[in-house]
């Protein structure tokens, strides 16, 4: 198991001013907190938090185009075209012709399934370590509201 890196958010003897108060400034000290021990996790499988979010959406909608998961990945067309490269040298996922000659569609392979069924059980594992000082109507909680920040508005 993974040694959980500590990142210490808040430094004693240093003052953060309104930054204390500020939504943003909290999700984004906590995600740094979180990158660093899925990074001790999955560090050694060269597996990124949008890496694994790639796998995991491919395996979920078998036959995703690439223009597709980009736009569900919010990144760059060119930055799923690598990720999928990467992928399709190490035998993880295959492109297939689709109807339309300028795309593919994303399937992963049986050797991807495999690493994917491993790599899902040590994030899981990540998860229970990093939500460990949550109670599960906490981590519920906390969940839903971070939806409802990333939900478009009304």
């Amino acid at each position: 198991m993974a040694q959980r890196i500590h990142f210490n958010a808040s430094i004693d003897g240093v003052a953060y001013g309104v930054l204390d108060d500020l939504v943003g400034y909290a999700v984004r000290r906590a995600q740094l907190s979180i990158y660093e021990d899925f990074g001790a996790t999955m560090g050694a499988e060269e597996i990124t938090p949008q890496r694994f979010s790639s796998l995991v959406i491919v395996e979920s909608n078998p036959g995703i185009s690439q223009t597709r998961l980009a736009e569900v990945m919010g990144i760059a067309r060119s930055g799923v075209v690598a990720i999928i490269d990467d992928f399709e040298n190490k035998g993880l996922i295959e492109r297939q012709a689709s109807g339309d000659r300028r795309s593919y569609s994303l399937l992963l392979t049986k050797a991807g399934a495999r690493q994917l069924k491993r790599y899902k059980q040590a994030v899981k594992e990540h998860d229970e370590r990093i939500s460990a000082a949550l109670s599960q109507a906490e981590k519920e909680q906390l969940l839903a509201l971070l939806r409802k920040l990333c939900a478009p508005e009304s």
